[in-house]
């Protein structure tokens, strides 16, 4: 008979996959390295998740934040806001960075492995691109709202990883400032 699954014990796997995944990336993930940073065995990690296929899925669906919550906490008046905030915080060690790295190796791995990656990148896209065009149309934005959503959030995710790579915070926070003010000018 199999072992029944302990819910808490796999959602504590999953955060840490997660976290391991961030800070080492998902192309050369392996198992055994996972589990051993974890303090469990690649069998066990496969009897919680079944392959390694699927703890990586499972693992970007949790990465996943509810954009729309997010969206809705602030106040409409304060998109630009609300868009600095997430911008210092995907720069600044918060919890959106590891996030967004991890989600930047997704689109990435996705033009050559969309059988694997494809639906976590379209659905990275549109569950950021979504909720901000609705924002945006609250707004009295009526035209043109998905295009503006689309360059805020490509934008902060191109310029992150400018400055992933480069470390120029001026210059690239200089760009962020006014990428943020020209889409949220109304």
């Amino acid at each position: 008979m199999a072992r029944p699954l302990d819910h808490k014990r796999r959602q504590d796997l999953l955060l840490g996959a997660l976290a391991y995944a961030a800070q080492h990336g998902l192309a050369d993930l392996s198992l055994r390295p996972l589990a051993r940073e974890l303090g469990t065995s690649d069998r066990m990690l496969l009897h919680y998740f079944g392959t390694k296929d699927k703890l990586i899925g499972q693992a970007l669906v949790a990465s996943r934040p509810d954009v729309r919550l997010l969206v809705d906490r602030q106040s409409m008046g304060s998109l630009a806001t609300g868009a600095r905030v997430l911008w210092n915080d995907m720069i600044s060690g918060g919890d959106q960075e590891p996030r967004v790295r991890l989600l930047l190796e997704v689109l990435a791995l996705a033009m050559t492995q969309a059988d694997l990656y494809g639906e976590h990148a379209r659905r990275a896209i549109t569950d950021w691109v979504e909720p901000l065009a609705d924002a945006l149309r609250s707004l009295g934005v009526h035209d043109g709202a998905e295009g503006r959503a689309t360059l805020l959030v490509d934008g902060l995710r191109g310029l992150a990883l400018d400055y992933y790579v480069t470390g120029d915070s001026d210059r690239v926070g200089v760009a962020a400032e006014l990428l943020i003010a020209s889409v949220t000018a109304v």
